[in-house]
């Protein structure tokens, strides 16, 4: 009897969000002795994804899949999934892919899994795990589906990518699947207006929640972030409740994932919500009056006291540092 394929293929519309769920898929695909494959539309795409360590690339160049129409793609990924069955699919939990996943998987007559933020194999290496976080960030579900192929979306900054390598060699597969013609026509395209900063790409993150009474309060946290050179971000209740900052500078599951360097929460009590947003922080360091604050468990540096009084402190010592 031939042995049952376990592919792990990948596919996200943002070129670096690709490169981490391809770090995951590597790991994923080693521990099952299978490929990792990538799926790509132009050929610029697949060569990155190759030297980030796609085994295999399939290249559809069709110019139906020029703009992301979700008919098009689910027509393209549905008829080259059922040709070579994969084991499971890694999707991009952005706009486009979470519109994607989920035709994709009624296509497929299998389950999906949304915002996955952990994916591992189980002890027999038979099913995925998939974590995900439920009912405002109180519970964590773990999911197994049991039907193929596994498919699960993951936010972005959840994995971390492997360095690219110009030596790797993989192979590129033409395919021609075939794609009618979308249902809907795009008639303008307009960019998004965005008010805040790029949390994603900052090296150093200042964020702040309800530890700070009042919005003229702000200031000595941006005076703070100023000091270090960091870009501000704040839990979800500081945008979506109190409205003081955009909603794009809130960090959380249904917010930014990010990856700095350093990362001070301040006056953030430390929800699994929040937690899921940082996960991926190399150091952080937290403020907080409440020594029981689930947050410091998450730390690797914990400051307990008042913010109003330690922020002020640590601002004029860094502000002398630079002076010296």
């Amino acid at each position: 009897m031939a042995q049952e394929k376990r592919d792990i293929w990948i596919f996200s519309d943002h070129l670096q969000h690709a490169f981490e769920l391809l770090g995951k898929g590597k790991e994923l695909s080693e521990e099952l002795s299978s490929n990792l494959v990538a799926f790509a539309t132009t050929s610029t795409s697949a060569d990155e994804y190759v030297r980030h360590g796609a085994d295999k690339v399939i290249l559809v160049t069709n110019p139906l899949l020029r703009e992301f129409q979700v008919d098009t793609y689910t027509d393209a990924l549905s008829e080259l999934a059922n040709e070579h069955k994969p084991d499971a699919i890694l999707i991009g939990a952005t706009r486009i892919g979470l519109e994607l996943a989920p035709r994709l998987a009624e296509r497929l007559k299998t389950g999906c899994v949304t915002e996955a933020t952990r994916v591992e194999l189980d002890a027999d290496k038979k099913f995925l795990l998939m974590d995900r976080v439920t009912m405002g960030g109180n519970l964590m579900e773990t999911h197994i589906s049991r039907a193929k192929p596994q498919i699960a979306t993951v936010p972005r900054g959840v994995f971390a990518q492997r360095a690219p390598d110009p030596s790797n060699k993989g192979q590129v597969i033409i395919a021609e699947p075939t794609i009618k013609d979308p249902t809907t026509k795009l008639l303008e395209r307009k960019p998004k207006e965005v008010k805040g900063v790029k949390l994603s790409e900052a090296t150093i993150i200042v964020s702040f929640g309800r530890g700070v009474r009042k919005k003229e309060d702000m200031m000595m946290i941006e005076d703070f972030a100023k000091a270090l050179g960091a870009v501000v971000g704040c839990s979800r209740p500081v945008a979506e409740d109190l409205g003081w900052l955009p909603e794009e500078q809130y960090i959380g599951l249904s917010g930014q994932k990010v990856n700095p360097k350093l990362y001070f929460a301040c006056g953030i009590s430390g929800q699994i919500q929040h937690l899921t947003g940082i996960r991926n922080s190399k150091i952080i360091v937290s403020i907080n009056n409440d020594p029981k604050a689930p947050i410091f468990e998450f730390s690797d540096y914990g400051i307990v006291g008042d913010l109003y009084v330690i922020l002020p402190l640590l601002t004029e010592n860094i502000r002398q540092l630079a002076r010296s």
